[in-house]
């Protein structure tokens, strides 16, 4: 939650507009939160936000859903012959 010192109440994480976070500290992941109230403009701000190499890895969320992002090449090995769909370990 957030707020400031001039006496505006904080606002729960669902009243901010989506942002690009990341990279994590272990593999490099990027989440993108999508929240019910987001304008389609916050939500295209958040996704140019990426870096080039990234790509869509999976969702979590039903109401708030938060994407997560990784980069190409450790996708694309979770795909290979022998590999698995995650890359989560």
């Amino acid at each position: 939650m957030t707020g400031d010192q001039e006496g505006n109440p904080p606002r729960a994480a669902s009243d901010l507009p989506s942002a690009a976070t990341g990279p994590d500290a272990g593999g490099g992941e990027y989440m993108v939160t999508i929240y019910p109230a987001d304008r389609p403009a916050e939500v295209m701000r958040a996704w140019a936000a990426l870096p080039d190499g990234v790509g869509f890895a999976e969702a979590f969320g039903d109401v708030d859903v938060t994407l997560v992002f990784r980069p190409v090449g450790a996708l694309a090995s979770a795909w290979e012959p022998g590999g698995t769909t995650s890359t989560t370990g």
